[in-house]
């Protein structure tokens, strides 16, 4: 009888060890779980970066593919809002822009002038017949980039100066505050520089009184 019982005990814990393995191995996790491969993960959800993730806003991500939003920072996903992290333009929704990690509604720079115009010229040499600007967002490393303020209010007097941000890294490249700075006295004017970046994609911002009142993309090769 004892032998009997023993091994009811042992079939019921193998039984109970087996269902157990089961449930271990077939388990599905959600959203934030941890997981191996796809399959690990509740219908809807992707593996990424061993996380589970739905693509919503605050879910895991390495890639914009990973988000519905198409937005993301630092391994998040974002919706891109004003307020919202991010570390250039390009993490912000279309028409916002990023000022000290954060998706900011741009400045009224109309109040201070109609137009900021990039171009591109030689360097060494000033504007004439020889050096015509030439608009454009696309530059050699060592190209120089002239910047022309058009339709300046009178009543705009203050302090103008640069940055290149990598639109990657948001890591600052080349700035010209407490460097160079440029004043705009209630008139049109404008100013050159040369591009001492390297090649990449940058935020090329413009400062007026310490406020951000213009980015452009440009490119480097």
């Amino acid at each position: 009888m004892k032998k009997i019982i023993t091994i009811l005990i042992i079939v019921i814990v193998l039984c109970l060890a087996g269902a157990g393995g089961w449930y271990f191995f077939s388990k599905k996790n959600s959203e934030g779980g941890v997981c191996a491969s796809d399959s690990k993960c509740q219908e809807g959800l992707k593996c990424i970066n061993k996380i589970c993730s739905s693509g919503e806003v605050d879910s895991v991500c390495l890639q914009k593919s990973d988000c519905k939003t198409q937005l993301c920072v630092n391994g998040r996903c974002t919706e891109g809002k004003v307020g919202d992290s991010c570390v250039t333009y390009n993490d912000c929704l279309p028409g916002l822009l990023c000022q000290k990690s954060l998706c900011i509604t741009p400045p009224d720079s109309a109040k201070y002038f109609n137009k900021v115009i990039i171009s591109k010229m030689k360097t060494g040499m000033p504007p004439g017949p020889d050096n015509m600007p030439v608009e454009t967002t696309e530059f050699k490393d060592g190209d120089g980039i002239e910047v022309d303020f058009r339709g300046v209010k009178p009543t705009a007097k203050g302090d103008l100066y640069y940055d290149f941000i990598d639109a990657v890294t948001g890591e600052t490249v080349v700035t010209s505050k407490d460097q160079w700075e440029l004043k705009l006295s209630g008139q049109d004017t404008g100013f050159g520089t040369d591009i001492r970046t390297g090649a990449g994609t940058y935020d090329f911002n413009l400062y007026f009184n310490n406020e951000l009142v213009s980015t452009t993309q440009i490119t480097v090769k």
